[in-house]
């Protein structure tokens, strides 16, 4: 990530305590529930028209709510709503598919941030928006860094359709554990720097290969063979890690 986007990160997330966050978050809902139903641009009925074009230049109904809100200036009644819109609401992309262009992806949430900037919401409507553009702000990125990783992405829409992976879970494919096991003690062991780079090419294949098959799986909505496949992409994605560190 830029070092302008990382200044964002911080920003985003500086000064909010638990309870000002709570509040906050609150009201950023109530005011995307309100903008959603009464603006032109209202999500519903948009957003799947939307979701299947990936061009950067056209709108979607979060970034027409994210303009709306510095017109409003934090002065929406706060009729609280349960949650913030999804991660796949927030970037206007298809929320049924598992391929995202991560390119047209980085683009909108950089978009985003320019009229989510705290600062830049502050001088438009002082500390009341200031908190509501924390909060949203805060969202956006929790958004972008789970759509942009392929096992987040795929952990986020399993849960999203009622089948949330979970920690610590077991896998009954000993065949799978078994190479995980002796691939681990390969890393482990004293390779060279030419061996370690063969090892990572495998996983790099692997991880490939998952990532396609759980794109599939969730086309056809087989949530638990999609479940199964995630568990085992987390597998590759430490032992990628764990390469990475070695090198």
């Amino acid at each position: 990530a830029s070092s302008s986007s990382s200044a964002i990160d911080h920003e985003a997330m500086r000064g909010t305590s638990s309870r000002g966050w709570s509040a906050a978050k609150a009201r950023a809902s109530s005011l995307w529930a309100k903008c959603g139903a009464d603006c032109a641009c209202a999500l519903h009925g948009r957003i799947a028209a939307m979701a299947a074009s990936t061009s950067a230049g056209e709108t979607w109904a979060f970034l027409d709510w994210a303009k709306a809100l510095q017109e409003d200036q934090g002065n929406q009644n706060e009729v609280f709503r349960e949650k913030l819109p999804s991660y796949f609401d927030v970037f206007g992309v298809d929320p049924k598919s598992y391929q995202v262009n991560l390119k047209v992806l980085e683009s909108r949430y950089r978009t985003l941030q320019t009229y989510l900037h705290p600062d830049k919401l502050r001088a438009k409507g002082g500390e009341n928006l200031l908190e509501l553009g924390e909060a949203c702000s805060a969202h956006v990125n929790e958004a972008y860094g789970t759509l942009r990783s392929p096992l987040s992405r795929a952990s986020y829409m399993l849960q999203q359709r009622g089948m949330a992976t979970e920690e610590g879970s077991k896998l009954d494919d000993l065949e799978f554990l078994s190479f995980v096991m002796e691939t681990r003690e390969r890393i482990e062991g004293d390779l060279t720097a030419q061996e370690l780079c063969e090892v990572e090419r495998e996983i790099g294949e692997k991880i490939e290969e998952s990532v396609s098959e759980i794109g599939r799986l969730l086309r056809e909505d087989d949530l638990m063979g999609a479940r199964e496949i995630t568990e085992k992409l987390k597998y590759y994605e430490n032992i990628k890690n764990e390469i990475v560190r070695q090198k």
